[in-house]
């Protein structure tokens, strides 16, 4: 099998094309900094030359030159804000899947939380870059000239210059380092707040059943009150330090001021220079402004990066990324152990066993004996820790998911469906034919059930198809497993919601796979299901108690032994003896 694709190439692409574009970008921006100059230049000569000499044709050739410098000016910026926008469009498109890709690996080994925050951090970056705080750096390289220039005019207001930059400086670092943990603070409680909130409203059924609407509004309320507590922390220390920083540069303007008039009257400088050094004080202390907001979207930037580069190293996939099509249904697991991330003791050891197309195996056993997380690993979800699970000798967690996932159907003990039509939902978002549809739902005992839907297959499912009840999320699910007719079927408590005709349906559907060659991996406790078993799997505290024919673990367990596995070994015994 061939050597899965590096995690980091697309991250390692987008930082080149950055690097590139951010390049380009300071070439143009030097020249746009350089022509900010125009204009101070311009009021001195105006002051210096023109208003004493009353030459207008003076004004006129200075005024016409520096309004082509400030067009030109003009468009160069406009070309830096498209350079911008379209490294940050780049970025999101270079990142975008495999962060998604590496967000769902995540969140299958770590849980639904790692992950979810990727996406936001991709589009964070790229607001960043758009946004045009990504070229500050680039704005503060230009200081020493704005300064040699202050200097070259009047060494007063060269230092004048660089003390104001050092303040400003100053308090930019000041910002950050008395505005963290407040920021901090505040966006930890908002995130506790907002996720309360969810919750409630996800359980508004019990919340409002059980009279539980006025605690949980109470203690809503003191979440929401130390969230905004926190935020006005925050905000206030921030509000602080703006403040100092726009007195500090007014502070200044004022002493270019100052200084100016000192050097005029002491017929060491002319007028136009004053005005000139406060055109260029003005544009010298716009980055070192800037910077106290963009210091914080930098470190919030690298922040992100940091956590996708993680994401993207930690989230990699040892999977194949060559399709391989899978043309047997034979399932075989090879002394499987599995052990939970951060967990010592293992909820599976040791478990083999062999399924071949047309059988059926019945997995059961009491709860946390570990039926649906041998389930997930039929399927691919997670890696065994030792040993392995093999289809048509292949591995179903290296596999190629894409032509892994032609040949598999899997209903999970809790049926989710995705934010689509109902014919997306059994399609698994193929272009698939209707013809392919509709077969799919006929199987699984469910056309007529979306028949009778607002717009039948082109009824829009949303919030995982919370208008549906639990039988009817079921059916779809069971038409979305079995659609494409594949050659493993792994159902997880699939009759769980299910009525007599649901059930019914069922049992039909897993007939007619079987009949087509399919191998069916169901973990169930009612005996609709498994008295069609071929063989039988009982798990107890992750390990095999009882494997073999269905009759033959039947006879070892007895008719009148209650076996720990619960009820379901014990009616079925008793119903298989005469």
């Amino acid at each position: 099998m061939a050597e899965p694709a590096p995690p980091d190439r697309g991250h390692s692409a987008a930082l080149r094309e950055l690097a590139v574009g951010a390049g380009a970008a300071a070439f143009v921006g030097f020249f746009v900094n350089l022509l900010h100059l125009a204009l101070p230049l311009y009021n001195a000569q105006v002051y210096d030359r023109v208003i004493g000499s009353a030459n207008l044709n003076t004004l006129v050739a200075l005024t016409l030159l520096v309004t082509m410098l400030l067009i030109f000016g003009a468009v160069l910026d406009v070309l830096r804000s498209r350079i911008f926008a379209i490294l940050a469009a780049r970025l999101a498109a270079r990142l975008g899947r495999p962060v998604f890709e590496a967000a769902i690996e995540t969140s299958l080994r770590d849980g639904p939380a790692a992950g979810a925050d990727a996406l936001r951090d991709v589009s964070d970056l790229r607001g960043f870059i758009s946004g045009g705080a990504i070229g500050l750096p680039i704005d503060l390289t230009f200081t020493p000239i704005l300064i040699g220039v202050l200097f070259l005019m009047d060494p007063l207001y060269g230092w004048i210059g660089c003390v104001g930059a050092l303040l400003l400086t100053g308090a930019g670092l000041a910002t950050e380092l008395l505005a963290r943990r407040p920021v901090a603070r505040a966006s930890a409680a908002g995130g506790r707040a907002q996720a309360e909130t969810a919750t409630a409203i996800r359980n508004a059924e019990i919340i409002a059943a059980m009279g539980m609407l006025p605690d949980i509004a109470r203690r809503w309320h003191r979440t929401q009150a130390r969230s905004l507590d926190a935020v006005e922390a925050g905000q206030s220390v921030a509000k602080t330090l703006g403040a100092i920083a726009r007195f500090l540069r007014t502070a200044i303007q004022i002493a270019v001021i100052c200084a100016g008039t000192v050097l005029v009257v002491g017929q060491e400088a002319t007028i136009g220079t004053i005005i000139a050094a406060m055109a260029i004080m003005s544009r010298l202390l716009l980055p070192f402004e800037h910077l106290i907001e963009g210091w914080r979207q930098w470190v919030d930037a690298l922040s992100a990066h940091g956590r996708l580069l993680t994401l993207l190293r930690e989230g990699a996939t040892t999977r194949s990324s060559v399709p391989a099509p899978i043309g047997g249904a034979t399932l075989m697991a090879d002394r499987v152990t599995y052990i939970p991330p951060g967990q010592d003791t293992p909820l599976l050891r040791n478990v083999s066993f062999r399924l071949d197309g047309g059988e059926l195996i019945g997995v059961i056993g009491p709860s946390g004996a570990g039926k649906s997380t041998l389930a997930r690993l039929v399927v691919g979800l997670w890696a065994p820790n030792a040993g392995g699970i093999y289809l048509d000798g292949q591995s179903t967690f290296l596999h190629e998911r894409s032509s892994f996932g032609a040949a598999v159907g899997y209903l999970p003990q809790e049926p989710m469906l995705l934010d689509g039509t109902v014919r997306e939902n059994i399609a698994r978002f193929r272009d698939a034919p209707m013809e392919e549809v509709i077969a799919a739902a006929r199987q699984a005992g469910v056309h007529d059930l979306i028949g009778r839907l607002p717009q039948g297959y082109g009824t829009r499912l949303s919030e995982a198809g919370a208008r549906l009840s639990g039988g009817q999320r079921q059916r779809l699910a069971l038409a979305r497993a079995i659609f494409g007719d594949p050659r493993l079927l792994v159902l997880d408590e699939p009759n769980s919601s299910l009525d007599a005709d649901g059930e019914a349906a069922l049992v039909d559907a897993i007939d007619a796979a079987r009949a087509r060659g399919a191998a069916v991996f169901v973990v169930a406790q009612r005996m609709s299901i498994l008295a069609k078993a071929d063989r039988l799997l009982v798990l107890r505290e992750g390990a095999v108690a009882q494997y073999g024919p269905r009759l033959e673990v039947l006879s070892a367990v007895g008719p009148q032994r209650r076996s720990k596995t619960g009820g379901t070994l014990h009616a079925l015994a008793a119903e298989a003896t005469p």
